[in-house]
Formats: structure tokens, sequence, C-alpha cells
């Protein structure tokens, strides 16, 4: 087969709770205003748990009321003011303005009204949601990820599919307008992508990084607008903002500036306006037309890490940082960035990745899994009073205004009756300053808003004592909070790599099952590492997986690489693991396991994972089979009804009607009880030189019908061809052949225990290795598991190879030998024309059905399920998923190829997206039982008596070594055997007479090599095993 790219499989095991929300931190929120029904809009929302969410807004104000010229909104806002009254004020008499309408009728504040309702989830990614945005006109929620995809889901169908991936981490998205038919994606592999969002694929391409000559240029920030969207602006480490032409991706200008990572950008629609936002801790504005930065604003002392603005001049924004402050800023109708308006709103108290606002409210997405609705602030009042101060003070005949001054201005706005917008002083930022400081009118220092400003001019102004006022958020509480669910954070996978424990956020810690994928205990709130110690078993299991809580749930990935390693006893499988078929009949006894068996704990949870799947092939291979058979027949019947018809003598229209055949079944039998049913040829005295094959309906052997609700083998009771192994001194882990190789042997030896004077204590590599011992101890060197060994073997291997192919070569027809039956193609030949096959689920059945076709036999099917003994039945929760993921070769992570559940994945759609997704390692098994060939782990050690109570062992047996499986009571039964009959005590078992110590430690009989090893030994070299007379 062609091997292309590693794939590989996971599963999550789900939790109990029936909550809704998300399980870690949010990452990204997007607001749809369009009412839907009864509902006032739709909030989506998308976090670190791979999860996309809709909540339904009732009862909400989502529309923003368009931004109006600011004469308009000064005449509509306040009542006229005389302008010489104005003027008067900065005598120091205050301003006779009227209020603000009232928020009702009393003048009362409004309450808080509103209410969102979990309408849908869906889990769109298997890694973090960067960042999701809408389109469509609100009817598609388009979104990116750490998988390295960008996918769009339609919440009304439920409908998704993949737009596009990068090469590493995706990070950010930018669309237009809700008309758009493309979106930007910008990633850590330093591309810029716009897509179709119709399904195209890729429409330009920009290269940030400069084919390698930028490592600094991964995208962390995208805008978009100008006219007809033809700006995009990128930002990143690099931390200059680089704007590009949309058209033809070609650079248009760089602004350097910042100092750090880039985090926001937003363009006006305008295309002459870029305000960008930066981990420096700066806001910035530039101008595009200029080319060069108008304002740098210092509102923020932590990082910024979000931008919004729904202005058409980005005038009106509201800004977030790691710290968890929101501010709003308002910059209408101000000559100067410093005279602005900026109100601190709220402090989530922990880094805010995304605020976002609509109507009257404001959401924010930090690194909790709940969400927070603020009632947000109208800052036009002020900022209308404000204007009118830098008005009237033009008009003024002062060439100046003092600071003092200035701050009695902006007191006078912040403190007036102005509800619902009225803003406290305390809660009023300069944006040249930090958050805290002194107000008063008269302080020696120039402080506006609340905010201490160190005054750079020698003007000297009336001095009073200052009051010290800390700048305090102006909403302490959410007007709603969206609760999440707890997610995993952390796990311990314990030593028998069968069971995890997990903690949450809420620090419950809890016990996983990861073969039956179920939460299996609760241990309430306690340190994991000391439940950790408790519940720790003593045995040491190859590990056969891998697991992480990326997501907040528990992933268990599977590899090719390692997934069939474990093994474990049958008899440490308890009773109630295994369920009873359902399909099968109640009366037949349980599951039987030989002695000492063991199960591939990769094979078991494989097949239970893929039940459905596997019997959705059975039926797919059996319906095929039948129709090719049906396609035989009906072409028979064909050719035996023209033979009918001798040549030449009648035309087909002078042919008469053909009378009914007789059918098969009531025909004459022979003494088989086949049909003797042989269609003569008109003309002709002999019979038909080649007869159609006879088919015996009666005979249930002719063909073999396979019941598609089986899981068990579709033949009896022949693993494949593959020798069952009895013990540990056979083959390692068994490759099942194919249905052309050796017959497995009957039932009744395969539950018959092998005698352990038969086994040898090393595990062989042939089914009929030798079965003394000391062939595989490490002292004489002469088998196949050593070097020297393996390379005498290979050695032996070629030779015999090519005196073989030597024998063979006078019997090679030579070139111009003519002889019959010589002219066909050698063994090298009919290599080179096998054809080749995809290692996927569809190239494994290709390859099955081509065999049915070369071989043109279709009765008995090729399919070779592992039988019920080797991999018993579970009970897995119908919802568990499962995702297939593909490495890419050029990438720094994977990509989903398949995602669905246990209970799905037999379906005919889902069928048809495994068989070209599904790894042909799976698909190997899972219908053919074969899994890759390993070497076997054997692990060294010495037998010695104990203070010499029993003799030695004779013959140099004393230094041996053995598959890392096998148990202390196997090593036991081999002293037993070696030893003098005379020092034999026969009181049945050798266990029940013998025990052996490592470390001065009496060994359980259970206990494996690797255990023994790993946890007693504890250090290099051969193992030390004594063995003595069991001390009562």
């Amino acid at each position: 087969m062609v091997r292309k790219t590693s794939r590989k499989i996971s599963y999550l095991l789900a939790s109990d709770s029936t909550h809704n929300g998300h399980t870690l931190g949010v990452n990204s929120i997007a607001v749809d205003p369009e009412q839907h029904g009864s509902s006032s809009g739709m909030l989506y929302t998308a976090g670190r748990d791979g999860m996309v969410m809709s909540w339904e807004l009732d009862q909400m104000n989502l529309r923003t009321q368009p931004y109006a010229s600011f004469d308009d909104i000064d005449s509509a806002a306040l009542n006229p003011v005389a302008e010489e009254e104005l003027s008067n004020s900065f005598a120091g008499a205050a301003p006779p303005f009227a209020a603000a309408p009232a928020a009702n009728a009393n003048g009362a504040a409004k309450k808080p009204i509103g209410k969102s309702t979990f309408r849908k989830k869906i889990q769109l990614h298997t890694h973090w949601v960067n960042d999701i945005v809408l389109a469509n006109n609100y009817q598609s929620v388009i979104s990116c990820s750490s998988d390295l995809t960008v996918k769009l889901w339609n919440p009304k169908t439920d409908a998704q599919s993949t737009i596009g991936h990068h090469h590493d981490f995706v990070k950010c998205l930018a669309i237009d307008s809700q008309s758009s038919d493309w979106v930007a994606s910008g990633s850590l592999d330093r591309k810029v992508i716009l897509w179709d969002i119709n399904g195209v694929g890729e429409k330009l391409q920009i290269d940030v990084g400069k084919k390698g000559n930028n490592p600094k240029g991964s995208v962390y920030a995208l805008g978009i607008g100008g006219s007809g969207s033809s700006i995009i602006g990128s930002g990143g480490p690099d931390s200059i903002v680089r704007l590009w032409d949309q058209r033809s991706g070609e650079s248009i200008v760089n602004f350097v500036g910042h100092t750090d990572n880039i985090r926001s950008i937003l363009i006006n629609k305008a295309g002459n306006l870029v305000l960008t936002a930066s981990s420096d801790s700066t806001i910035k504005l530039w101008s595009i037309t200029a080319g060069r930065l108008m304002h740098t604003l210092n509102m923020h002392d932590s990082p910024v890490w979000s931008l919004y603005s729904d202005h058409p001049n980005l005038e009106v924004f509201h800004s977030s940082d790691r710290s968890g402050v929101v501010v709003k800023t308002d910059m209408r109708g101000i000559s100067e960035a410093e005279d602005s308006v900026c109100v601190l709103v709220c402090n989530e108290h922990q880094g805010v990745s995304k605020v976002v606002s609509s109507g009257d409210y404001l959401w924010t997405a930090t690194a909790n899994s709940r969400i927070h609705r603020w009632h947000d602030v109208d800052t036009t009042p002020t900022t209308v009073f404000m204007q009118r101060q830098q008005r009237a003070r033009r008009r003024s005949s002062a060439s100046f205004l003092q600071p003092s001054q200035s701050i009695s201005l902006l007191r006078q706005a912040a403190t007036a009756n102005m509800a619902p917008s009225q803003i406290p002083s305390a809660s009023l930022i300069n944006l040249n300053g930090g958050f805290s400081g002194s107000l008063d009118e008269d302080d020696t220092s120039s402080i506006i808003g609340g905010i201490h400003r160190s005054n750079s001019n020698n003007v000297t102004p009336i001095v009073n004592e200052p009051t010290t006022v800390h700048t305090e958020p102006l909403r302490h509480n959410p007007e709603e909070t969206i609760e999440g669910q707890t997610g995993l954070i952390k796990h311990i996978l314990l030593n028998d790599r069968r069971r995890v424990l997990t903690v949450d956020t809420a620090g419950e810690v809890m016990l996983w099952d990861l073969v039956k994928c179920i939460m299996v205990k609760s241990f309430g709130s306690r340190n994991i590492e000391d439940v950790a110690d408790e519940i720790n078993t003593f045995e040491t299991t190859t590990n056969w997986c891998q697991v992480n809580t990326r997501t907040g749930q528990l992933s268990v990935v599977l590899e090719e690489s390692y997934v069939f390693d474990a093994e474990i006893y049958a008899d440490e499988i308890q009773t109630d693991d295994i369920a009873s078929d359902p399909r099968q009949d109640q009366t037949q006894s349980p599951v039987a396991f030989r002695d000492d068996q063991r199960v591939n704990v990769g094979k078991w949870i494989l097949r239970n994972l893929f039940a459905n799947l596997i019997d959705a092939e059975i039926k797919r291979d059996d319906n095929f089979r039948q129709n090719k058979r049906r396609q035989i027949l009906e072409a028979q019947q064909t050719a035996n009804n023209m033979r009918r018809v001798p040549p030449g003598q009648l035309s087909f229209s002078q042919m008469p009607p053909m009378p009914p055949m007789t059918p098969w079944s009531e025909g004459p039998r022979n003494a088989d009880g086949t049909s003797s049913m042989l269609l003569p040829t008109p003309g002709l005295t002999i019979g038909l030189a080649t007869p159609a094959p006879a088919y015996n309906p009666n005979n249930p052997n002719s063909y073999h019908a396979v019941n598609g609700d089986d899981r068990g083998p579709l033949s009896q009771p022949a693993v494949n061809g593959a020798a069952v192994v009895t013990d540990y001194f056979s083959s390692a882990v068994p490759s099942a052949q194919g249905p052309a190789g050796p017959a497995a042997p009957p039932a009744a030896a395969l539950s018959s225990p092998t005698p352990s004077s038969d086994l040898p204590l090393s595990p062989s590599t042939a089914a009929h290795e030798s079965a003394n011992p000391d062939v595989d101890s490490p002292d004489n060197g002469s088998t196949s598991s050593s070097l020297m060994g393996r390379l005498r073997s290979f050695g032996k291997g070629r030779l015999n190879r090519t005196a073989s192919m030597d024998s063979r070569a006078p019997e090679t027809p030579l070139a111009g030998d003519t002889a019959p039956g010589n002219a066909t193609l050698t063994p090298v030949e009919e290599a080179k024309n096998e054809p080749s096959y995809d290692d996927t689920l569809a190239g494994v059945l290709q390859k099955v059905r081509n065999d049915y076709d070369s071989s043109g036999s279709y009765g008995e099917s090729s399919f070779s399920v592992s039988l019920a003994n080797e991999t018993p039945l579970l009970k897995l929760p119908p919802e568990t998923a499962i995702i297939i993921s593909e490495q890419r070769v050029d990438a720094g992570g994977t990509v989903d190829l398949y995602r669905g559940t246990v209970a799905s994945c037999g379906n005919d759609d889902d069928v048809e997206i495994l068989e070209p997704a599904a790894p042909g390692w799976l698909a190997e098994f899972l219908l053919l039982n074969k899994i890759p060939s390993k070497d076997l782990v054997k692990v060294s050690f010495v037998l010695q008596p104990y203070d010499d109570t029993l003799p030695a062992l004779p013959n140099g047996n004393a230094r041996l070594n053995a598959y890392r499986m096998l148990r202390a009571k196997k090593i036991l039964g081999y002293v037993e055997e070696k030893l003098d009959v005379s020092e034999k005590e026969k009181r049945g078992k050798a266990e029940d007479w013998l025990e052996l110590l490592c470390q001065g430690q009496v060994l359980d009989n259970v206990y494996t090599l690797a255990t023994i090893r790993a946890r007693i030994w504890r250090q290099g070299g051969d193992v030390l095993l004594l063995y003595r007379r069991k001390q009562k």
C-alpha cells in the first residue's frame, strides 16, 4: 500500500453533566442583532474547549443607533445654552446646562432586563477556537482554531464545512460585511489567506513571512476596511502594522511605532484611518493617507488585547487589556486626543481576550468558562458638554485655559444630573495617564477625570487642599452571567494504564476508565496526588495510548506505533466489564478464556469503538459478493439461452418465445443432490464442453451468506489462519494471516492449556521453535532474538532465497523458447505489476475485492473479525466522540479528517467519510485481524537458590530471558521442572511450595517480569531472582 501521512485515532470521554456551557475559557464572542422570532438576537461564543455555542438574547436592545454628526447630537442631547453664559463660567460660575432626558417617566434609572438562553452547541474543533465572525447576513458562523482549520457552521441546519486550513495555529479572522463572500484568516504560519466562504477554496494568499525572511511574521491580528474592502491590515510579534491590497496582495504601507506584539487592528470604512492595540499597553491611531502616526493613547497600564468599534470613523471604541480593564473612549468632535472622554466601564480582574458591544450592552470573554454581560455607558452627553466648553473657550478672551479650570469643566460634566449617562468623576480616565490619582480643580498638577498627569508648563494655578480619588469602574457587577461548566485541567495516568485521575476547574478529583469510557468515581475536592497514592496499583503495563485534557475533556490518542503494545491477563478483567451480545443466544455460556490468556488492550478498545463500522462493512461485503454472484448467474443464463439457437438458422425476429425455465430447485437431481440439468445445444450431438457450475440452494455451504449483525468470526473458528498464542513462549503479538493462510487449530485445542514442560521460557519467533529454554538464554547467543542470531538468520534467509532462485534458473524459458506454458512472467515481473492501494480503509477494501475478482470466488468472505474471547464485547457510551486526524507533513499540527460517535460510525454517511479517512492499519485489524508485527521486548534475569536451601539449576540454565509479560508463577514452574526429581515436593502446582524473591521482597505470583524490573529491581543489568521453599 501507498503510505502517505501519519493518521491517529482519538476518542473523548464525556462527562455526565447536563449543564450547557463552556468547560474552559472563552476566546471569542460575536453578536447577531437581528431578531429571530421572539428573541432580540443571538450571541455566539467560542472557547478553548473547541466548542461553538449559540444563545438567544431576549428582551434586549441590541440595535446601535446610527451615529449622526456632532451638531445633530448636540442639538438633540442638550438644551440651548447661551454662549455668554458658557463664557462666564470661566470666571468660576458653574454653567447652567440642562439635564439629559431621563431613563423613564419618573427619572429613575432602568432596571436590568434581558435574559440569555442556551440554544445550541457544536464540537466544531479539536483544539482551541481562537476567533469567530458572522457571515451570510448573520446566518453562518466562521471559526478558526489551533487545529489548523477554518470552518463554517450554519446554526439553523447544523451543516458544517471546512473552508480551508493553514500549516500552523490559526489565530484570527476578519470579514468586511455580512454580504461579503470571503473571509480572511491569519496564522502562525506567517500567512494571511482569503477564503471563499462558499467552498471554492483559497482566493488569495499573502506571505507576511516573506518566504522565511521575516521569522516574526506570525499573524495575531487582522483588520479589513476601506471602500470595497480594499485594505487588509495585519500585525504580530514584529510590532509592525502592515497594510495590504486585497485585490493583488501587494504591500501598501507599513507603520512602525509599537514596541510589542500587535493584538488587534481596526480600519475605518473610508479606508484612511487605522486603530491598533499592542502588548506594549498603547493604542495608536494612524493616518493611511498621510502615512504617519496621529495619536498614541495611554489609558491602559497592561497589554491591550482587544478593540471593538461600530463607529464608521472609529471615534467611539471599546478596549480591554490583560488586567481585565474594559474602557470606552469617545473622540467625537475633539481636536486633541487628550481631550477625549474615556470611561472605565468595568473590571473583570483577569485578562479580557475579547470585548464586543451591541446596543445597550457589552460582553466580555476571559479565561473563565463563564460569560458576563455588562450595561454599556452612553458617553454622548459628556462628550457634547466638553465640546461646548471648548467652543466657549475659543471665543473667550483668555489665550489659554489653566489646568484647574479644565478640571472644573470636566467635573461639571461628570457630576451633573445627566441620568442615565451620569459618569462619576472617579470612573473617568485621562488618555495620557494611569488609573489613580488626586482630583481637585486647584491641584498643582494637571488632573483630568481623576488621573494624575505631570504639569509640563510653568503656570501656577490656585492651590487648594487636594482630595485623593482612586479610579473605579463604572459598573461593579455584570447584569447577567452565563455560567459555564467545569472542565478538566490536569490528569494522572495510573500504573495499570487503563485508569486516569483528573481534576477539574472546581477542584473535583475524578477517576476514569479508559477502556469502558466512563467516569468511575468522584473523590470530591482533594489533592490529586494523595488520591493517586491511595488507588494506584503495583503492576506496570506498557503504554498503549496518550492522554490529554487540552480541551477540558479527557482525550485518548491512539497511534499505530504503540496502540498494540500493551497486554493484560484475562483474569484481570472483571466479569461485569464484559457485556452480553443481544444478537446472540442468551442461553449460551459466557465467554471462556484460556489459562493465562492475554488480551491486547489496543485491539480491545478499537474493536468496541468501531463495532458499528465493522457491522456496516460486513453488510457491504455481503452485498458486494451477492451482487457478483447474481451477475455471474445472469451472464451464465444469457450465454445458455444463446446456445439454444444454431448459428445461421433463425434470426432474432424469427425465434419463438422462450418457455419458462425450470427452476433449479424443481429440476432432476444427481446422487449428490446437485442439479443434473445441462442445457442442450441445438444442432449438436454432444453436451457442453464446459457446463455452467451447478448451484445447489439446498446446500448451505454452496455460498456463504454473512449475517451483518454478527460481530463474531465469519468462519468457524479460524482466526484468519493465525496460530493462537497460548502462552508467552510463542510469537510476540501474533500477526494474523490472510484467508489463504494455514488453518486454525480446532476449538478444543484452543481452550486446553499447554503444559509448561512443552513451553520454552524465551518466546520464539516461529511456530516450531525448540522448546528448550537454553537456546534463548543470553549466554549461548544462538537465538534469532540476539544480535548475532538475527544477523545469521538474515544471512541464511538471503542465501536460501538466492539458492532457490538459482535452482529454478535453468527452468526459465529462453528468449526464443516457444514451448507451451513457458510464456509466463517471472516472479520479479509479477511483483512489478502488482497494484498499489491507498493506506486507508478504502484501500484495504479495494484489495479484498480485487482478490475476490482475481480468484473468481465470491462465496466465502475474506473478513476475519477478532473473536469474542480475544476482544470481549463492551457497552461503550454511544455519545463517545471518535476523531480521526492526520499529521501534516509540512505543518506543525494535525487536521481532522473525521468526527463522529460510537453510535454514528456505522451510518452510511459516516462510512462514506471513514473509508477514505480511516488509516490502513486500523482497517487491517478491524476487518482482517492483522496488526503490525513487532519484536518482542524481553527481560534478562538470573535464577539462583536462596541461601542454598535448594540446588542450583543444572546445565547453565540460570541465566535466561523471556517476554516481559511472563508471570512469576511460570518462572516457578520452570524452576520446578529443572530441579532434580528428588528435590520436587509433590504438592500440586509449583507456586504451592515455591516462591520467588527479588531485592529481599517475596514476589506475588501474578507479577510480570516488566513489573518486577520496573517496580522492584529498579536498576540496570540482569534481574536477580532467588527461589526457595515457600515460608509458612
